[in-house]
């Protein structure tokens, strides 16, 4: 027995690892994995689709391929041709804003610069500035020139002068204001001793927001400061300046130094932080220049294009930190884009059918679908069939190829079945067999974990001995690969593996670790993990060896290169390998003692006596497994002390083995009689589909005769085709020559657009001298008007004989007050020419590259009836061969007939051999229920 057992070993440890590993094995075609879920979920309506489109006729799939071939490139270069028009045209819109943006942010600093100029023409008036002067008008009059300052800037609603100590000296018609020593603005007055302006700030009792502009006062003589006057102008004052840029759907929104929002025509955004409005705001303010996003807001439902113009300084100007943004309802500033978008979709979709419509009527013309089914009939009739067919198709001949590969793979599963059940039970014999050749301990072992990691391909297989008294345990067998740390010796001393491996009740049942670090057993053993992670551990296999239900050591399998999900097949044999390990153990554990006693039998001399009892004991057992030669596996010797006990243990577990083997045969017996049951009818139908399909190609002889008459409508329809393409050819001609002259037509009026946006541009630069001119006259007026107060001042104090130098100065002023007030006119009117023209050359330069753009798209256009032109006369020369073909296409008719009458006899044939496949299988049926019949007589329960 040992022996026929080494003969077979080496082909047997060969064989373990793909005998554990494997899962299914196919024919002579090889099979592709099965793809995962979660990809197949991903392409299943591609399949649906594909699934779809091989169940049309072969017209319209046709059909569909050149409409798909001919109108896909003309919707390429129309996607093309918008993309790069949208680029162009988003940036110029971009710029056209942030340009926008940025005039709003230098005409609010150049206003407050003109405020600025104020609070010094005020600070120097003389009745402030020299104490005999103040001395001699009363507070009535003074009063009465701060109202007429009012009067005359129209910026301000109160002008009042403080003293050092903020305590109010004179002040404009209206409530007497309190102290000012505590408020920002005076203390940076003084501190500066220089004109300051405030930031944005809310009263308390109103809640109107102003800024405060003040100057320190100086004495005329000496220079020192004597007070502080001060300005306040409403926000209100700026807004109408900047009422303007509320068109078109724009928004402004100016930011105080802190980013809060202090003006914008969306009363809900005051006095909120911008950056918590708009999510993109916080990078542009790091970055500090000029920028645009799009975005929606969080108090809007409309998406905006938001332009961003942080803090500028002007010269002679403090620095005011105002940030400007200038926000625009994207559905209006993109409107040219939709539009653009409209006229390219609608020309690209006009093109594109009539590309399709040539196509279509071109693949209706076509035979080559023919073609292609006739060779593929062709190689069909030379008998290339093999044992496995691909199946391409849906319709008869695809029913065909599926039942017959179908047939052919449940056969071999089949066989493979009972070979991988034969092969498993002899891969645990010859493991069992070489684990029992060894009679000690320490070599059960050292065979056991060599054993083990050869059949199951893993890291490292240990034996970890167990002490059943103290429970303590060491490494006492190892067989390792690679360069993996080795484990001989080592003690685990770890309380987790203790208690779940040692001191636990043990059944025999295998524990799998997948993954050490994602199994939920080991969450909280902390300790344990290290312990493995030291080893290089990343899954186990752990089960215990029992002898006599006692435990006596721990099988332990390591996978160290990466985790690895334990298979059943896998864990079964490995269960199995340690109860064998355990007869082992209890076999060799019975030698000893029989060695032992055999010592004390030849000690005493005894050696008749000892015969008769081995006698009697060998009578005994020859009683006890006599059951087995009439096939009752059933049958146990009883395991006694001496030699005898020895053989009927080996007894015992060759019986178990041939009980299990014989079981396994039973079972596959009744898989191969059931399995060849259910394809039994399946033969018998595929038998009948043969004879289907001989009757469908007898009706497919009589449609390749009307094919025959179908070529020669074929050919009229290809000399129509061909007047149609010529046609097409001489139209494409004409369109050619419109293009030219569409392109000359475009490039002259390219340069009439040039011309113009030059002279827009002369025009806006004559405005701007117009605006300083203007700036200069307002600066005279506020002189003259100061003057007019001053000749006022010092008619007062000369008495009677100044009263018509004062009636005269009273005149001078009013004339100053008004041309103030037409220079502001004339002011505004200049700033309105300005932005108006402004835009005016934006929209014409957004109109060059509009033109230039056009340019290139109508030179697209152009080339691509060129390629038209070429198609037609390449479509026209295939015609006339479509023409030239379908002629010889009656003869290659007949011989499809021909071949279609081979194909029935082919199918005769085909319809012979499955009655003949059926014949076989069910002799196999019959020798299958012998060899049932056969196995029943063993007794294995």
């Amino acid at each position: 027995m040992f022996n026929k057992t080494n003969a077979n070993q080496g082909s047997g440890a060969q064989n373990r690892a793909s005998l554990i590993s494997s899962q299914k094995i196919t024919g002579s075609v090889i099979k592709l994995p099965t793809k995962t879920t979660s990809e197949t979920a991903n392409n299943s309506f591609l399949n649906q689709a594909i699934a779809s489109f091989t169940k049309l006729g072969l017209a319209k799939k046709a059909t569909i391929l050149a409409i798909a071939i001919a109108t896909i490139p003309v919707l390429g270069i129309g996607a093309i041709a918008f993309s790069f028009a949208n680029k162009s045209i988003t940036k110029q819109i971009t710029q056209s804003q942030q340009a926008e943006a940025i005039g709003l942010s230098d005409k609010i600093n150049r206003f407050m610069l003109g405020r600025y100029g104020d609070i010094q023409v005020i600070s120097s008036l003389l009745f402030l500035t020299s104490p005999q002067a103040s001395v001699s008008i009363t507070n009535q009059d003074k009063q009465a020139i701060l109202d007429r300052v009012i009067e005359a800037y129209k910026a301000y609603d109160s002008v009042a002068v403080f003293n050092r100590q903020g305590n109010l000296i004179v002040q404009s018609t209206g409530e007497p204001l309190d102290n000012q020593k505590d408020r920002t603005y005076f203390q940076e007055a003084l501190q500066k001793d220089t004109p300051v302006i405030s930031k944005p700030e809310a009263a308390k009792n109103t809640g109107v927001v102003s800024i405060y502009i003040a100057a320190p006062v100086k004495e005329i003589r000496t220079g020192q400061t004597i007070g502080v006057v001060r300005a306040r102008m409403p926000v209100k004052s700026l807004e109408e300046v900047i009422k303007n840029y509320v068109a078109n759907g724009q928004q402004y929104h100016l930011l105080d130094a802190s980013g809060t929002v202090f003006l914008s025509p969306q009363k809900e955004l005051l006095g909120k932080e911008a950056k918590k409005e708009y999510s993109s705001l916080p990078k542009l303010v790091a970055a500090n220049k000029v920028d645009s996003f799009i975005e929606v807001p969080k108090t809007g439902k409309k998406e905006e294009l938001v332009s961003y113009v942080p803090a500028s300084k002007l010269d002679g100007l403090p620095d005011l930190n105002w940030q400007v943004l200038l926000s625009t309802d994207t559905a209006i500033v993109f409107e040219p884009q939709r539009q653009l978008l409209w006229i390219i979709a609608i020309g690209t979709a006009v093109t594109a059918l009539i590309v399709a419509a040539i196509a279509s009527r071109l693949a209706k013309l076509t035979t080559q679908p023919i073609l292609n089914a006739t060779a593929a009939l062709a190689k069909l009739g030379q008998g290339k069939f093999n044992t496995r067919l691909e199946i391409e198709r849906e319709d008869e001949l695809g029913v065909l190829s599926a039942n017959i590969n179908q047939m052919a793979e449940q056969l071999q599963v089949l066989v493979k079945e009972q070979e991988l059940d034969v092969e498993g039970a002899k891969l645990l014999t010859d493991i069992t067999l070489q684990i029992r050749r060894s009679l000690k301990t320490e070599d059960i072992y050292h065979a056991a974990v060599k054993e083990v990691q050869l059949a199951l391909k893993t890291d490292r297989v240990i034996v970890y001995s167990v002490n059943p008294n103290t429970k303590d345990g060491v490494v006492v067998a190892e067989s390792v690969t690679g360069n993996w740390p080795e484990m001989i010796g080592v003690k685990i001393d770890d309380l987790y593996f203790r208690e779940h491996y040692v001191e636990t009740d043990h059944d025999g049942q295998v524990q799998a670790v997948a993954k050490i670090h994602q199994d939920q057993s080991l969450k909280n053993a902390v300790d344990y993990v290290q312990l493995l992670e030291k080893f290089a551990v990343k899954g186990n296999l752990i089960v215990p060896i029992l002898a006599q239900g006692q435990l006596l050591s721990l099988l332990i399998a390591h996978q160290c290169q990466t985790p690895r999900v334990w298979q059943q097949p896998e864990i079964d044999l490995f269960q199995d390998i340690a109860t064998q390990i355990g007869y082992a153990l209890e076999q060799a554990k019975l030698l000893e003692e029989i060695q032992s006693r055999n010592v004390t039998v030849i000690g005493s001399g005894d050696e008749l006596h000892q015969q008769e009892i081995l006698q009697q004991q060998l009578l005994q057992l020859l009683n006890e497994v006599e059951g087995a030669a009439r096939g009752d596996l059933t049958v146990r010797a009883d395991v006694t002390a001496g030699e005898i006990g020895t053989v009927a243990d080996f007894f015992n577990s060759i019986v178990e083995s041939l009980r299990d083997i014989v079981t396994q045969v039973q079972q596959a017996a009744i898989h191969v009689n059931t399995a060849i049951g259910s394809n039994e009818g399946a033969i018998r139908h595929l038998a009948e589909e043969a004879l289907t399909q001989a009757a469908e190609i007898n009706r497919t002889l009589d449609a390749v005769d009307q094919m025959t008459l179908s070529m020669k409508g074929v050919a009229e329809s290809a000399e129509k085709a061909a007047f149609v393409a010529n046609h097409a050819a001489h139209t494409a001609t004409k369109s050619g020559h419109a293009m030219d002259l569409t392109v000359q037509n475009i490039l002259s009026l390219r340069e009439t657009v040039g011309e113009t946006a030059k002279k827009v541009k002369r025009l806006g630069e004559s405005s701007q001298q117009i605006s300083r001119v203007v700036s200069l006259i307002n600066q005279i007026a506020i002189q003259t008007n100061l003057l007019a107060i001053n000749a006022g001042i010092e008619a007062a104090r000369a008495g009677e004989e100044g009263q018509g130098f004062a009636v005269v100065a009273e005149e001078v002023g009013e004339l100053a007050v008004r041309s103030a007030a037409a220079t502001q006119e004339i002011e505004q009117i200049v700033e309105n020419i300005q932005r108006e023209t402004s835009e005016v050359v934006q929209a014409m330069e957004i109109g060059t590259t509009q033109v230039v753009e056009g340019t290139r798209i109508v030179e697209e256009a152009k080339q691509s009836l060129s390629e038209i032109l070429d198609v037609s006369r390449e479509i026209d020369s295939l015609v006339q061969s479509i023409s030239t073909a379908t002629a010889s296409q009656v003869e290659t008719s007949q011989s499809v007939s021909q071949l279609m009458k081979d194909i029935a006899a082919v199918s005769q044939c085909t319809s012979d051999s499955s009655r003949q496949v059926s014949e076989s299988l069910q002799q196999t049926v019959e020798i299958s229920h012998q060899l049932q019949e056969t196995v029943e007589a063993f007794k294995v329960s």
